[in-house]
């Protein structure tokens, strides 16, 4: 199944640990057996991650009836085509660009700025979450802001890289007060705006967390993590 699909095959043990993919059966050795239901139900997961739900919402979506997983395929399919459109508009910047170095050598510094912008929008980003983006960079005080949520990522991934070491549970209520602490930075951090928190966690999936983070974030910390996420914050707020 993990050949198959791309997945590891620690995703497809955790999905199996959380009740969110449960194989129908073992063979003699061990080994998970998938039927066909199965081979849906992962699907449908594989989407709504996509779309940037979490573990939880994916499980009370799946356990729905079939027009769920439909809305879910469209839903996809929409997300694709938009991304199409986004690495079309990169592919014809990156097209220009060449055709004006190959001419003149240097590029303007409009040029250079449009092509980084369709860069970005291309690395999970719209246009519109970059406009807002920029406006944010240019608030007083934005880059001391900035600065505090990086030391704030930084002493939650140091505490929480400690648990995972130690063995602790994602459930621990100490490991879920962290999570909750983590999603309330990234919660800053995007403006408050789902989207764009949807968009920054999409970016650490698809590129891996050390390279998204550029060495923030470990794989292991961020797997933690991610199964504390699953069990959807037990601990109450203050």
């Amino acid at each position: 199944m993990a050949d198959r699909t791309g997945l590891t095959v620690r995703a497809l043990h955790h999905f199996d640990e959380i009740g969110l993919l449960r194989p129908a059966g073992r063979s003699a050795a061990g080994h998970r057996l998938y039927t066909a239901a199965d081979v849906r139900r992962l699907y449908g997961i594989v989407a709504l991650r996509q779309l940037g739900m979490g573990l939880a919402e994916i499980a009370a979506s799946l356990d729905g009836d079939a027009a769920d997983l439909a809305a879910a395929v469209r839903a996809q399919l929409a997300e694709v085509d938009d991304r199409i459109r986004t690495y079309h508009r990169l592919r014809d910047r990156l097209r220009s660009l060449v055709r004006t170095v190959d001419a003149r050598g240097k590029p303007s510094v409009d040029e250079l700025l449009q092509t980084m912008e369709a860069t970005m929008a291309a690395n999970s980003f719209t246009p519109e979450q970059l406009a807002r983006a920029r406006q944010r960079h240019q608030e007083p005080g934005f880059a001391d802001r900035l600065a505090d949520w990086q030391r704030q990522c930084a002493g939650l991934d140091a505490e929480l890289a400690t648990h995972a070491q130690r063995g602790t549970s994602p459930a621990d209520p100490a490991v879920q007060a962290l999570a909750r602490r983590f999603a309330d930075v990234m919660t800053q951090v995007g403006g408050g705006d789902p989207a764009v928190v949807s968009s920054i966690y999409e970016k650490i999936e698809s590129k891996g967390p050390e390279a998204a983070t550029r060495g923030a974030h470990s794989t292991g910390v961020w797997t933690y993590l991610t199964r504390a996420f699953a069990v959807g914050f037990t601990v109450p707020r203050d």
